[in-house]
């Protein structure tokens, strides 16, 4: 089911992500910026749902907060199974369709191999060239130049593709290639993950289609270029594809007015998203509603619940302190608390039967009396898991009361409980 939801994730965030860059800087000649943002999608889709912004209590300052030790409940070996959950299922089905897509991209790099290998080395310059038999097209992976022997009859056509294909090595495109290609076996369910790929590819010829071309005068001519080498219909598997559409765009680019500098600025309006996707995020994985945060702000008399509803204005009147020179002390020390609390704790069955985990913090104080009082949930799971933790601090046996000036006073306590099935 974690794995589910991550997938989930990481696809809303891909799809928010790619639509907003195709809006706003599919026509922009700032092919760097654009690399840029492209390799930032892929790496913050896949990473963002562990990032976490810093939970601030409007209650307790964190440096007062008495917390007490976590305290874990486990079901063991009483929690009862589901005959069949089909959760895992697809999980497998899905991670099994993510390694064929995988395969194929192994074996398009194991191609390129079989082709070093069977190739002829020549070192022009610094370009370390595979000349190949086979009739292929141009490409490149990592330091290799792979090239059909015809084209290096042709001295101005094998300057102008080196020029090209050693902006592809010196910038070290084939990374991008293999996380986007890695992107898209992941997300293969996803459409925009293939044309997030696509956009990957066509930015890197973007990028080298400029490098290849040092003045515009040679635009015509590099064209032309273009167009012979795509009337080869023999490929590489693993090369970037040179069919007609493909073609069509970057001779359209190649083409397309320098952008304005100012449009530069636009690159700044995607950062509030990557923002805005972390925090909605957060939001959604927070299971304690907006309601019950307000309430922690602003209890209602009527929902304040107590150990005893007998206890005197008085008693729930004093400001409970988050400090005391002489804190108090449950019978016992703190071992006993907590094997009190385990004792005590019951994991609700309608969290069993929904196989719902998670940690509650609650807070608690223990007034001038030693009696326990105002237990609230501070971040809580669901109702029924909420409501055992205030049940079992309910539960608890008076304490021997805290101190402040010889006088006894109310102390507010923070426990962390763990419920968790195995």
């Amino acid at each position: 089911m974690a794995f589910l939801l991550y997938l989930l994730q990481i696809n809303i965030a891909l799809s928010l992500l790619y639509l907003c860059y195709k809006v706003l800087f599919s026509q922009n000649t700032f092919f760097g910026l654009r690399r840029l943002i492209l390799i930032s999608i892929v790496l913050f889709s896949t990473t963002y749902p562990w990032y976490n912004i810093p939970d601030i209590d409007p209650i307790i300052p964190a440096h007062l907060q008495i917390t007490l030790p976590e305290v874990l409940y486990s079901m063991g070996e009483t929690v009862p199974q589901k005959a069949f959950d089909i959760y895992p299922l697809i999980a497998y089905l899905y991670g099994g369709i993510c390694s064929l897509f995988l395969l194929r991209m192994f074996l398009r790099i194991a191609s390129i191999i079989k082709l070093r290998a069977n190739g002829k080395l020549r070192i022009i310059g610094k370009s370390h060239i595979i000349v190949c038999d086979e009739n292929i097209q141009p490409c490149s992976f990592f330091r290799w130049i792979l090239l059909p022997h015809s084209i290096l009859q042709n001295k101005n056509t094998l300057t102008r593709i080196l020029r090209h294909e050693n902006t592809h090595i010196r910038q070290l495109h084939t990374i991008d290639v293999l996380l986007g290609e890695s992107m898209a076996a992941l997300c293969w369910i996803n459409p925009l993950s293939w044309l997030l790929l696509k956009e990957i590819r066509l930015n890197l010829e973007y990028m080298a289609d400029k490098a290849a071309i040092p003045d515009e005068q040679e635009k015509k001519t590099y064209q032309y270029l273009l167009l012979d080498i795509s009337r080869s219909n023999n490929e590489l598997p693993s090369a970037i594809p040179f069919n007609y559409s493909f073609l069509k765009t970057r001779i359209r680019m190649i083409n397309r007015k320098r952008s304005q500098t100012t449009s530069v600025f636009k690159y700044l309006l995607i950062l509030p998203l990557f923002l805005a996707i972390v925090t909605a995020n957060q939001c959604c994985t927070d299971q304690q509603p907006l309601q019950s945060e307000i309430e922690k702000v602003f209890p209602k008399p009527s929902e304040v619940q107590t150990k005893d509803s007998s206890t005197t204005a008085s008693e729930t009147s004093e400001t409970p302190l988050d400090v005391a020179e002489i804190m108090p002390e449950f019978p016992g020390g703190t071992e006993a608390l907590l094997s009190f609390i385990k004792d005590n704790l019951e994991y609700p069955q309608k969290a069993i039967d929904e196989q719902t985990e998670g940690r509650v913090i609650i807070r608690f104080v223990v007034n001038s009396n030693g009696e326990i009082s105002d237990p609230t949930i501070l971040k809580g799971i669901n109702k029924n898991l909420d409501q055992a933790a205030i049940d079992v601090i309910n539960k608890l046996p008076r304490w021997k009361p805290g101190q402040q000036d010889g006088q006894p006073v109310s102390v507010r306590f923070t426990l962390p409980i763990v419920f968790k099935l195995t």
